[in-house]
């Protein structure tokens, strides 16, 4: 559905968010400093061999399972993060957004609700020690673009995700902090937001016919 098309109130009937930037509030530096203490190595340099390099990107695609990523970062720092520093670090730069997580369960109420967040196998595995609240409200439909071989900069993913969700286009709305992913989205069909804040989502839901 093209950016500015009108959709019907009461159309919508599956409801997408994006994770880090809507369900939660997230400090990337905050993950890199906790990396940092858990290596020894700079934040410097762990940003620039792992997220800047690309190779962080790779893993969102789906490019490596939990332990190869593991070994590779490892490798690529010249220091080893376990398992669970990896996990702690990516959990201190998450706070759970109580009153976006709150919305999200009163609309799956009406609604079928879901989860599509860009990220690798590690996050996936480990949803449960890091974000147990968006577990609890999304279950099995809690999606990571490892897991379709793309992320969100590929219009396919959301083919992908439609499909698992057995959902059309134009009755599925998709929110996302990212204006990228929101007029990808777009380009695939569906209804999508750019979210900037909980207030002109809910602005938005009314519009849509939504419950909020």
């Amino acid at each position: 559905m093209a950016a500015g098309q009108k959709v019907a109130a009461g159309q919508i009937r599956t409801v997408v968010f994006d994770m880090d930037g809507v369900l939660c509030v997230y400090d990337f530096q905050a993950r890199l400093a906790h990396m940092a203490r858990s290596t020894g190595v700079a934040a410097e340099t762990i940003d620039a061999a792992i997220f800047r390099s690309g190779f962080d990107g790779l893993a969102d695609q789906g490019r490596f399972d939990a332990d190869d990523y593991l070994r590779e970062f490892n490798d690529r720092i010249g220091a080893p993060i376990s398992r669970a520093d990896w996990l702690a670090a990516r959990a201190a730069s998450m706070r759970p957004d109580r009153d976006m997580l709150t919305l999200a369960r009163r609309l799956g109420q009406r609604q079928q609700t879901a989860m599509l967040t860009n990220n690798g196998p590690v996050l996936r595995e480990g949803l449960a020690e890091v974000f147990p609240e968006a577990l609890a409200l999304f279950g099995p439909r809690a999606f990571f673009s490892c897991a379709f071989g793309c992320g969100k900069e590929d219009t396919a993913v959301f083919a992908a995700l439609l499909a698992r969700l057995e959902a059309v286009p134009g009755e599925t709305l998709f929110i996302d902090d990212s204006a990228d992913y929101v007029a990808n989205a777009h380009e695939a069909g569906l209804v999508a937001h750019h979210f900037t804040g909980i207030a002109g989502l809910r602005a938005r839901l009314r519009q849509l016919d939504l419950a909020s």
